[in-house]
């Protein structure tokens, strides 16, 4: 049996509406990436096309248990529609939105509702929004449309106004631990790392683990600890070149970035002198000066690296 764990405002919420009965045709789950948003619309639609309702927990939408919620999770239920990107594509098509409004015009087939979800609904293009935007002003009766997105500014101000609204907020640090540990494992000493490079963002944290980039990062950190302890041109360059490599640059980029704007947390917080925290500000602004010139511009990427770290071994009183 599968709880949610956090936003529980909005699941309270979700629940009142399902036992009053009184439920929007259309709704916008909007909030940062990463955080839960999808799987929250996944459960809810569990929890409208379930057939023992009264067998939900506190803290679930759906009883989990019944054919209905356990199709719902496969994405094979008759009666829900799941629309995203397709592969391949930069933005959902306006024949996508069309099959949508199809699918909802039909009589349900195993329920009382036609559901479909659209993730993310921002990455709609001028057509399919204006075509969506057509089935919120005249819904099919019995039909619910959510939509998810982290960008709700890109929508079209028409179809936000037709949706019940739903902001989702950052997990806490203790759900967030708490659902990673859950379905990923890591040493004690590991789990800090994660929640900081991932600034809260689930689906980041368990790509970041699964894909193998923390070790990649944890790598990294060392080897720029070691510089500032003892640097070494040799092993400057080095380094430099390992991480200037294509498949790394941005892997590298990303980790520094976060690793130097600790840095200057670590001195504020510490009381270093003025001149320290100035230190370390103007290599973050250095930084991602070049980091951001790196992304739209050919910069020797090795070259760029090796400018950083003699910057922070300055810093350190490292002697190259």
């Amino acid at each position: 049996m599968r709880e949610l764990i956090g936003h529980h405002e909005i699941i309270r919420g979700l629940q009142s509406g399902l036992h009053s009965g009184d439920l929007a045709h259309s709704s916008l789950f909007a909030g940062p990436s990463g955080i839960g948003k999808a799987t929250v619309a996944h459960h809810y639609a569990q929890a409208l096309l379930c057939t023992n309702p009264q067998n939900a927990g506190a803290s679930q939408l759906g009883c989990q248990q019944c054919a209905a919620c356990h199709k719902v999770e496969l994405r094979c239920h008759a009666d829900l529609q799941w629309v995203e990107k397709e592969e391949g594509k930069t933005r959902i098509s306006v024949d996508q939105i069309r099959e949508l409004t199809r699918f909802l015009s039909l009589t349900p087939m195993e329920s009382n509702w036609k559901v479909a979800i659209v993730d993310d609904a921002a990455q709609m293009n001028a057509a399919a929004a204006n075509a969506l935007l057509k089935t919120l002003e005249e819904p099919p009766a019995n039909s619910v449309v959510i939509l998810v997105t982290c960008r709700p500014g890109v929508l079209l101000a028409t179809i936000r106004s037709r949706c019940v609204k739903y902001y989702f907020h950052a997990l806490s640090q203790e759900d967030f631990s708490h659902i990673l540990r859950g379905q990923i494992d890591l040493a004690d000493d590991q789990w800090e790392t994660v929640r900081n490079y991932s600034e809260g963002d689930l689906g980041f944290a368990l790509r970041f683990v699964r894909e193998g980039q923390l070790t990649e990062c944890q790598q990294l950190i060392q080897e720029m600890e070691q510089l500032m302890r003892a640097g070494r041109l040799g092993k400057l360059c080095e380094v430099a070149e390992y991480w200037s490599q294509a498949e790394r640059f941005a892997l590298a980029q990303f980790v520094m970035r976060q690793w130097i704007t600790q840095k200057v947390r670590d001195c504020v917080t510490s009381g270093s002198r003025p001149q320290r925290v100035r230190a370390w500000l103007t290599v973050e602004s250095f930084a991602n000066e070049f980091f951001s010139l790196a992304e739209t511009n050919n910069i020797n990427k090795r070259l760029l690296l090796e400018g950083i770290f003699i910057k922070v071994l300055r810093i350190s009183g490292a002697v190259l």
